[in-house]
């Protein structure tokens, strides 16, 4: 007795060999981690002292210039400070927060 098979549509059977996924996520992965990442730079006691006076010299809606690490590479922003907050050491500009600790460059714009 010979048992025959439906015929499979050509989609059918493009399906049957497409690539198997085991580790869903993985390839982005490997996408994120071979992206450029740039070194942090280690600022000294002097820079950070200087980084602290420019800090407390600034008043809310003054204008800034912060340069500051996001984990990967260097980034700048340009705006009016909305706040200072010392309790959770950050800053808000253009409405974007910033750790202190990120921060390598400060000056004001005024």
């Amino acid at each position: 007795m010979q048992h025959k098979r439906p015929k499979m549509t050509l989609l059918q059977r493009a399906k049957q060999f497409m690539p198997f996924a085991a580790l869903k996520g993985f390839q982005e992965l490997l996408e994120e981690t071979a992206r450029y990442t740039e070194n942090r730079k280690k600022l000294s006691e002097e820079q950070l002292e200087e980084l602290d006076r420019q800090l407390y010299s600034m008043v809310r809606g003054q204008r800034v210039r912060v340069i500051y690490y996001t984990g990967r590479h260097y980034h700048q922003v340009e705006g009016v400070l909305d706040a200072i907050n010392p309790v959770h050491r950050t800053i808000k500009v253009q409405g974007q927060q910033i750790p202190l600790s990120q921060i390598t460059k400060l000056s004001s714009l005024d």
